[in-house]
């Protein structure tokens, strides 16, 4: 990953002095730094890790390394003042209590962010956000992503909601009976009784539903069934790259009337149809090649993660430009509203654009945002603005709903 530092560091002095940038362009990457210092920045999806696939306790979420995605040093660097930061840690799913593995887990970030007390704090409400990005220090705000993280029962919300969770992935692999059969992978499906029961006693607690993973007819039913807005946290827009996991048009336009947002994340495959063939194309060979590496190195994880990063460097595509994740945002403004627009990189384990391998490489958006003629006010909403504006009116019927 030393190798990620290296893209990056290239990547932003061509930004800066290459490509024939006269004294006066030069002054875009000034005002770019400018708005961004300024903007309160939070990402609505990260995890993190990187291959990280033993314990949790592997991890440190205060020290920059050479894996890792998003840490707190690293969100300093890149002016990520806050992140929605998805539990669980790890991707071994062979735990049979989803519910045990998340406590955990978020047992364990919190004891990494009391570590690091001097750079971070766990973030319960959008005031600690702001007040957080006042005094200087990185706002944690828990989130969980997982296969059937509810086990079909709804008094789980309330655990995850006192053990400090503001954002749940409402649907994965499996959807956990909040559509009308336990899995949906065709996307065909409705809300069931179970589902609009989960929906409203989210809105009652305060917890921002996430669309991401869900099929179209369940994200329509979910969006209207809530009182509150909603987010689909990480996904791209469907005009841009035809696939069913990212977004279409009329269902952005129904997310941004409920008054929720769409984020766009940077995973290569979910921006560029060029990509996704091109990893098509070595899939099996890179399978085979990695059961390999598994199996070789069974006994040591450090090993094992040496390898991997190897043999992605050797066989995978070419990583997109950051242009194309420029263009999906673009698209998003241009059909949701530029009020209803943000980012979740899902960092911590993805293939990005050049540039945004690490949360270092954040800047670059606000540069190429401005260079297509953003407004500075209209960044600072992406960035942040208004994924923070979410937050607040999540919590205010909350209020009003108890």
């Amino acid at each position: 990953m030393k190798n990620i530092r290296i893209i990056f560091v290239m990547t932003f002095l061509i930004v800066c002095f290459g490509y024939g940038f006269s004294l006066d362009e030069s002054a875009d990457v000034k005002k770019a730094r400018k708005i961004h210092k300024d903007a309160l920045v939070i990402d609505a999806h990260a995890h993190p890790m990187i291959y990280l696939y033993s314990t949790p306790d592997r991890l440190e979420l205060g020290k920059e390394t050479d894996t890792s995605q998003v840490d707190f040093e690293t969100m300093k660097k890149g002016g990520l003042d806050a992140v929605f930061l998805s539990v669980p840690l790890v991707r071994d799913p062979s735990e049979a209590r989803p519910i045990e593995k998340i406590l955990k887990n978020i047992a364990y970030v919190r004891s990494q962010v009391n570590k690091y007390s001097d750079l971070a704090e766990i973030a319960l409400t959008s005031a600690d956000i702001r007040r957080l990005h006042k005094a200087g220090k990185r706002a944690i705000v828990l989130s969980i992503e997982y296969q059937s993280p509810l086990e079909g029962r709804i008094d789980t919300l309330r655990r995850y909601y006192d053990s400090g969770v503001r954002l749940i992935t409402v649907g994965h692999t499996q959807i956990d009976r909040i559509a009308e059969s336990d899995s949906d992978a065709e996307g065909t499906e409705g809300l069931s009784q179970f589902g609009r029961e989960m929906v409203k006693e989210m809105n009652r607690l305060g917890m921002i539903i996430d669309i991401t993973h869900t099929g179209d007819i369940l994200q329509k039913d979910i969006i209207r069934e809530s009182n509150a807005p909603v987010v689909a946290s990480h996904s791209c827009a469907r005009a841009l790259h035809d696939i069913p996991r990212n977004i279409p048009d009329d269902i952005m336009r129904a997310i941004a009337k409920k008054g929720g947002a769409v984020m766009s994340t940077f995973y290569s495959g979910h921006l560029s149809s060029q990509y996704t063939a091109k990893r098509q194309e070595i899939k099996k060979v890179y399978d085979q090649k990695r059961a390999e590496l598994e199996k070789k190195y069974k006994e040591s994880d450090d090993e094992f993660i040496k390898a991997l990063i190897a043999l992605e460097e050797s066989i995978l595509p070419r990583h997109v430009d950051i242009e194309v994740l420029i263009d999906h945002i673009d698209h998003t403004v241009k059909v949701a509203g530029v009020d209803h627009a943000g980012f979740g990189s899902d960092f911590g384990g993805i293939y990005n654009p050049i540039g945004l391998e690490t949360a270092e490489g954040l800047p670059l958006i606000t540069y190429h945002m401005l260079k297509r003629d953003y407004k500075a006010e209209d960044i600072k909403k992406f960035l942040g603005g208004n994924l923070l504006r979410v937050f607040e009116e999540v919590e205010r019927i909350a209020r009003e709903t108890r």
